[in-house]
This record gives C-alpha cells, structure tokens and sequence, in this order.
C-alpha cells in the first residue's frame, strides 16, 4: 500500500543557525548555571501543586462514581444530575489549568528561558566558561 509519508522523519533543525553542534560540555555548564536552576524552581512550583490539586479532584470524581452512587445519581434539573457536571467540569478544570499555566509561563519564566536558550545555542556558555580559566 503505498504511502505520502517519507520513509524517514526529516531531521529537525539544530536552532543554532547552523553552526556547530551544541556541545555536551555547555549543556553540562547550562545545567549548572543558577539562572537555570531557579528557571526548574518556578516551573516545579506550579507543576507539583497543580498536579496534585488535580489528581485529588480526579480521584474525588472517580471515587464518588464509585461509592457515591446516590450523590452522583441526584438529578439538579431535568436529566442533569451531580455525575453529569463533575465529568463536564473535569473538562473545564484541564482547559482552566492549561490557561492558567499559559499565563504563569509567560509571566514567570518565558523571557528568562528564551535568554537562556539564546546563551546555549550561541555558544556564550562555553565562552563564559573559557573566559573564566
């Protein structure tokens, strides 16, 4: 059966304007660098909270389905009941914590995180560091 798909996936671009390689020894000092480490602080610092805020209300809708069946069979209008709007509002809950990281991305650390990978892909990094011997 043939196929439009390429046999291969093309290569996708280095992102240093066609220079060298990034060399592993200035992803191993962009790593280390402070400006980096507090870039992981702030993304751990919502990524963990609000994960654990929605896997609780995850399993809070999982367990009431399971041994909750009178609650979530309460009908609130017509043929609406409780089970309906908890799984309508784990949708709402996913599209609200995308924007809400949306916006903490690029308040909290978009910039820092493009300045940083403008360093790497520059080779800055590894002048910084020679510059240092």
């Amino acid at each position: 059966m043939a196929s439009d798909r390429p046999t291969k996936d093309p290569t996708p671009p280095d992102g240093n304007g066609g220079d060298e390689p990034i060399s592993n020894e200035a992803f191993v000092a962009m790593h280390g660098d402070p400006r980096f480490t507090e870039l992981k602080r702030r993304l751990y610092r919502f990524v963990f909270p609000m994960s654990i805020a929605f896997m609780a209300w995850y399993l809070l809708y999982v367990l009431m389905s399971a041994f909750g069946r009178d609650i979530m069979g309460t009908n609130l209008f017509g043929s609406v009941n409780v089970a309906l709007v908890f799984g309508l509002l784990q949708f709402v809950s996913t599209f609200g914590i995308a924007v809400l990281y949306t916006r903490y991305a690029n308040r909290n650390f978009d910039r820092s995180a493009a300045e940083l990978r403008d360093e790497l892909q520059n080779g800055a990094t590894t002048k910084k560091r020679e510059d240092n011997r």
